[in-house]
């Protein structure tokens, strides 16, 4: 049992976006139930991940604010003062969520840790430089040199199978055979028709807002007919969950536009072709991360739709990183950007948000008819919404009529008021819930009740 309670109070409102390389300010209050003894009271800045892929995590510094003995009955705070780190940004997507965090733990000889975090959001400051990820180019590095080991290991064994067995050669030569036949329908008979086909954009490397021109040149070698030649602008969300055989990987597309560069026409042998590229960038555009598991990627893929045969396909990447310009205080913060297929806010403006009907029921939760009468009103309605996760529900039973088949129900609360919720998770989300603990989750859900037994507002939650 603990002896102590932790809370953190940070010097700014909730809402406020801290700038990377800041400073962040607060005090850490400790209630001690009874005599203690303390190793250390530690306290630090980091971010970590939550939602549906592995979590990762990252600390940026720790401080000790004290050590000795606290008394039975006693208050104390301490106050603290740590840099606020670089990167990643704060971000809220569908299936990626980015906070950054203060923690803070008291060692307890002989007991249980009693530990608290507060979240927080940041929007960097840095330039490109320091926003692109050592693990990318670690990452291809380490790629590079496990394939060329994996087909100098092949490449031994098939001559030695060989030189035992000329049979072999069916079965240890079916792979190549299959990775050949890939690669001509990938590029050897488009090539075929279209011959050589450049495309180059001016500026892999952007920033929100940037406009991004190029040229695809193609020159045929024979006519061939296209139904369209076409740039599939798309920034998506990819998160990995599980390792080895539970791997799943989960993708969301949260941009995308398409560009037809020309129509349905012929192109004719031997005259060459020049499409010009150009197009822009959202100016809320959420940089690209590169995370462990988690990743936000954009990209631009280029295709000549060919009937009957092959297209030919091009992606190039895009790294979309902040300037290290001054920022516009007016600007509106990276911090909270949720991906553009989501809403800014937690409701469209005109409309009444969760926060609103939240605050609504907590101050009618001691009068039945009033609170009966606004869940009523609200009942029915879809919200966009934060929910800190308590517990996993052991009474709802298969005669609950909001349970999701497969599914299961959770206690969890809202932030400010502490609204109890009870959320129907469906089995969709079933990992994502697991794997976020007592974490904060956000996503949409409608209102379908109140549960009066224990004074909760039931919310059937939805997927996309």
């Amino acid at each position: 049992m603990a002896k102590c309670d932790l809370s953190i109070v940070l010097e700014k409102d909730a809402d406020f976006i801290y700038d990377g390389g800041g400073t962040i300010r607060g005090k850490v209050r400790v209630d001690v139930d009874q005599n203690v003894k303390c190793n250390g009271l530690e306290v630090e800045s980091g971010w970590k991940t939550h939602g549906r892929g592995n979590v990762a995590t990252g600390n940026f510094t720790s401080v000790t604010l004290f050590e000795g003995e606290w008394v039975g009955g006693q208050v104390v705070e301490y106050p603290f003062e740590l840099p606020v780190g670089d990167w990643p940004p704060s971000y809220h997507g569908h299936y990626l969520n980015i906070d950054h965090c203060i923690d803070a733990r008291v060692k307890i000889p002989w007991g249980f840790d009693p530990k608290a975090s507060v979240p927080f959001l940041m929007r960097p400051t840095c330039g490109p430089e320091a926003a692109v990820s050592e693990k990318s180019t670690k990452a291809g590095a380490f790629v590079a040199t496990f394939v060329g080991v994996f087909m100098l290991i092949w490449c031994s064994g098939f001559l030695f199978f060989m030189a035992q067995n000329p049979l072999s050669l069916v079965c240890v030569g079916i792979f190549p055979l299959l990775f050949l036949g890939g690669y001509a329908v990938k590029v050897w008979l488009p090539k075929y028709l279209l011959g050589e086909v450049t495309c180059e954009l001016s500026q892999t490397v952007v920033t929100p807002g940037d406009s991004v021109s190029g040229e695809l040149v193609v020159r045929p070698r024979k006519n061939v007919n296209v139904n369209a030649i076409t740039i599939d602008f798309q920034a998506r969300e990819v998160c990995v969950s599980g390792s080895g055989s539970n791997k799943t990987t989960h993708k969301h597309v949260f941009f995308e536009q398409a560009i037809e560069l020309e129509k349905a026409t012929t192109l004719q042998a031997g005259q060459e072709r020049r499409f010009p590229i150009s197009f822009a960038l959202p100016s809320d555009a959420p940089y690209s991360i590169e995370l462990p598991s988690n990743r936000l990627v954009w990209a631009t893929t280029m295709r000549i739709d060919i009937p009957r045969w092959p297209d030919w396909t091009k992606e190039i990447a895009l790294q979309v990183l902040p300037s290290g310009e001054p920022l516009d205080p007016s600007a509106r913060p990276q911090a909270t950007l949720r991906g553009t297929d989501a809403p800014s806010s937690l409701a469209s403006e005109g409309e009444i948000t969760f926060a609103e009907t939240a605050n609504y029921l907590w101050s009618a939760r001691e009068n039945p008819d009033q609170l009966e009468a606004l869940v009523d009103a609200v009942t029915g309605l879809s919200f966009r919404l934060e929910a800190f996760i308590e517990r996993r529900l052991l009474y709802a039973g298969t005669e609950d009529p909001h349970l999701f088949k497969g599914g299961y129900a959770v206690w969890a609360h809202f932030g400010e008021p502490p609204l109890p919720l009870v959320l129907y998770v469906p089995q969709e989300l079933g990992d994502e819930f697991e794997q976020l603990g007592r974490d904060r989750w956000i996503g949409q859900g409608t209102v379908v009740g109140w549960d009066r037994r224990h004074q909760r507002l039931q919310i059937k939650l939805e997927t996309r």
